[in-house]
């Protein structure tokens, strides 16, 4: 069943409130890896970025780079009342891919294409699959974000997640995050590259202001991603390591990747229904969700 959220105000009030709404999940979700759910009741004075999580390596370096990030992912553990390193090491360890990615590295297929014409005007469809969430994983959920500085966007998240997978901004600026293939594991390196989408809506009304920012940011992974804006331009960024390259397209676009699952081998033998999906309208600033228990349309006018 699809949850349904808002958030708003300042990134620690957009995560306290995603933390109050989906803190049986988050908690769950810290359980199902291995990791303390409850925070500690005595007072601390302990820095934002001290200790073995925080203070060396992509933690450290998610707190120095991606402020607004950092401070709504101190919203969400608090709003949750969950550990804060608990937090930051879920999304440190989605860099890996695989198991450790979970729903983030599981198979899922990306489309783009382009519709109309100069005289009409083009328009950017982008699509993405959202596979079913297995046993002890936090399933997907709808997110409205609505910052005190920056455009409004609607996404596609995890509950314990902080940038969204899929999202539109009232800008006209779509974006698609592929699946997590592979990285590093560990606390070492450079934060994960799925930040990328939610910094990009958040600050971005048109393509080349969020290449650019893709382009130069301190992330590393294995991962691919479909941007479109309201001009009807599409483009993709393929980060591989440290490094990211540009792809400006035309015409339609498809990828596929990500890690097969028993319920993906099933679903392609026709035994269960196809994964929801989620579709982009980067012009009519529309997310469509078709899902098996529901259909929704948000439009940001």
């Amino acid at each position: 069943m699809w949850t349904a959220i808002e958030c708003a105000g300042h990134p620690r009030d957009m995560g306290l409130a995603q933390g109050a709404a989906l803190g049986a999940e988050i908690r769950a979700a810290c359980r199902a890896a291995g990791l303390p759910d409850r925070r500690r009741r005595s007072p601390s004075l302990r820095g934002l970025a001290s200790g073995p999580v925080r203070g060396r390596g992509a933690g450290r370096e998610l707190i120095r780079h991606y402020a607004h990030q950092a401070e709504r992912l101190e919203g969400l553990a608090r709003g949750a009342d969950v550990p804060l390193d608990s937090l930051l090491a879920l999304h440190l360890r989605v860099r890996a891919g695989g198991a450790d990615g979970g729903l983030l590295a599981r198979r899922a297929s990306l489309r783009a294409r382009a519709c109309g014409d100069a005289m009409d005007g083009k328009s950017a469809l982008l699509e993405r699959s959202l596979p079913g969430a297995e046993r002890d994983e936090a399933p997907w959920m709808l997110r409205e974000s609505r910052p005190v500085v920056g455009f409004r966007s609607v996404e596609i998240g995890l509950p314990w997640l902080v940038p969204g997978v899929a999202g539109v901004n009232e800008a006209g600026l779509a974006m698609l995050a592929g699946p997590v293939l592979w990285g590093r594991k560990g606390m070492d390196g450079w934060p994960p590259s799925a930040l990328l989408l939610q910094e990009c809506l958040q600050r971005f009304e048109d393509l080349e202001g969020a290449l650019g920012w893709c382009r130069k940011r301190p992330v590393e992974g294995e991962q691919s991603f479909v941007l479109a804006d309201a001009s009807g331009a599409v483009a993709t960024v393929i980060a591989s390591g440290r490094e990211r390259r540009i792809q400006l397209g035309e015409g339609e676009l498809y990828l596929e990747g990500g890690e097969p699952t028993q319920a993906a081998e099933l679903e392609s033998s026709g035994a269960v229904t196809a994964p929801d999906r989620v579709r982009l309208d980067a012009r009519a600033r529309t997310l469509s969700l078709e899902a098996r228990d529901t259909r929704v349309e948000v439009v940001l006018s």
